[in-house]
């Protein structure tokens, strides 16, 4: 059901004839031509738009982020925005479209960080850095950094801000987790066998949390249910050979890349509460990095600054609970960001992150949200019946989301003809608003299957695979409690967190104490 395509015509839109593109659709279409001028009115009408709060924790936010990073990063990340530039070379992902954490353990081939330095010397856990207190170390809880602050990890995106940064660190102490574990139970296991070992149960967690907690919380309960729970399909059923194995390569669908797979865009907030005493406004998190420079002559995170992960995710086995719980903002059409931190910013208007993902979007040439959701509607109807999914053409109104942008005018008056054929990111952030299945703000039926499906099939071409033989040890126990779901629970991130965390203590604790172990 999915098929390379090539919808290049160098001499209309610049895009070269070599350049492929992976489609979840099953056959060649036309895609819309949007002019510059329209697209930057989209975005700086999208900013301007209103916001509600009525959503996940922001934990999953940034697991999102997580997950990106893991699944993809641009050959060349320095190309313009414009919508006529575009070659093969700049779509080209320098890691694999695999869940696998090549952020955690696979540095690319460019980088400054090799995978011997991850590890600590001579032993099958990963390496750890200290956070600073005021006169002592606080040992496991930053990254392992340079003396100039640098994170020594597989990925640089991911200490691009505190949140992610500290969520990376999760996984280090996740993988030492497993190590002492099976060295435990199977002491002749050498350093390098001990260490393939735990990696192995370290993606096989991740993937479950993918799964069944982050696409829980992200995409409509009608989509989880019947594409996940009950493993069905209806765009992409991945191929493999007699003897089981892939009979095709993962790829990162369009429909992905460009609209569904950036839900957490209008998640963020402009403030955070990090911990029960130390909040931080959106450009803190990216100043408080080795990527940011701390700001201070110590090149640690300060230990003030260490996240207590109550406030983002929930814990339902913890008996300590805290105020500062932070929700993220609906996925919806506003988008208010304006990037400072971000490598290149070639032009004024590409600090608008919304305008940003338009270009991006025209630049893969994906569908309009018009033509995804009839292509679906004829082609689909006998197969969404039977998933129990709804998909509908959203009407002019409803695009035009008058109500919600009072103050920055609507599309009607900046860019008419968008509500004609309109921008699939777009089109999907505006779905998400159309209800609030469970009193949460998700991902609308089209937007939740092509996230559903697009995470799923490339999980199933995946080596290890939760979806095929594996040897997941169950040592973590899993407490989320899904509605859909009379027995069993399953397994969320807060699960993960408290199992390298005991007793998850409030870091702040950590503080008031000197630290025992060095740096």
């Amino acid at each position: 059901m999915r098929q390379l395509i090539n919808t290049g015509n160098k001499d209309r839109d610049g895009l070269n004839p070599d350049v492929t593109l992976y489609t979840l659709f099953n056959y060649e279409y036309k895609a819309p031509v949007f002019s510059d001028n329209d697209l930057c009115a989209l975005g700086r009408v999208m900013a301007g738009m209103w916001r509600s709060n009525a959503s996940a924790p922001s934990g999953y936010t940034y697991l999102g982020q997580f997950l990106a990073h893991d699944l993809s990063r641009l050959r060349d990340e320095k190309h313009a925005l414009e919508v006529t530039s575009i070659e093969n070379d700049k779509v080209v992902s320098t890691v694999p479209a695999t869940i696998d954490l090549s952020s955690v353990y696979n540095p690319p081939k460019n980088s400054v960080v090799k995978k011997d330095q991850l590890r600590e010397p001579g032993s099958a856990k990963m390496l750890l850095g200290a956070a600073q207190k005021k006169n002592s170390l606080l040992h496991g809880y930053d990254l392992p950094r340079t003396e100039k602050g640098i994170a020594i990890i597989a990925d640089d995106r991911n200490d691009e801000n505190v949140i992610v940064s500290q969520l990376h660190l999760q996984f280090l102490k996740l993988h030492n987790f497993f190590v002492d574990r099976i060295g435990r139970e199977e002491p002749e296991l050498d350093t390098e066998a001990l260490f393939e070992e735990a990696k192995e149960q370290v993606i096989l967690h991740y993937q479950e949390v993918i799964l069944y907690d982050l696409l829980y919380e992200i995409i409509h309960p009608d989509v989880w249910r019947s594409i996940i729970l009950e493993d069905r399909f209806i765009l992409w059923n991945p191929k493999f050979s007699e003897s089981g194995k892939a009979a095709e390569k993962s790829v990162l669908p369009i429909e992905y890349t460009g609209a569904s797979g950036r839900f957490g865009h209008p998640m963020v907030r402009m403030r955070y509460a990090l911990n029960d005493e130390q909040e931080a406004s959106l450009d803190d998190l990216f100043s408080m990095t080795g990527d940011g420079g701390f700001e201070s002559a110590v090149k640690r995170l300060p230990a003030s600054h260490v996240i207590d992960w109550l406030c983002f995710f929930d814990f339902p086995t913890l008996n300590r609970a805290t105020t500062n719980k932070n929700v993220a903002e609906r996925i919806s059409p506003a988008v208010k960001i304006k990037l400072k931190h971000t490598r290149i910013l070639d032009r004024p208007d590409n600090t608008n992150l919304a305008r940003r993902n338009l270009i991006r979007g025209s630049q893969l040439h994906l569908p309009s949200g018009q033509f995804a959701a009839r292509h679906l509607i004829n082609n689909f109807s006998e197969q969404l019946k039977e998933c129990g999914i709804t998909i509908r053409e959203l009407s002019v109104d409803e695009l035009n989301f008058k109500s919600h942008a009072p103050s920055t005018g609507s599309l009607d008056v900046h860019c008419p003809n968008l509500l004609v054929d309109t921008p699939l990111w777009y089109y999907v952030m505006v779905e998400a608003c159309l209800e609030t299945p469970e009193g949460i703000g998700k991902l609308g039926p089209l937007g939740s299957l092509f996230l559903a499906e697009s995470i799923k099939g490339i999980l199933k071409l995946n080596e290890p695979s939760i979806f095929r033989p594996n040897k997941r040890r169950n040592y973590i126990a899993g407490s989320k409690i899904v509605p859909q779901v009379s027995t069993g629970r399953f397994l969320q991130m807060s699960d993960l967190i408290l199992a390298v965390n005991p007793s998850l203590p409030n870091p702040l604790e950590f503080i008031k104490e000197e630290s025992k172990k060095p740096h």
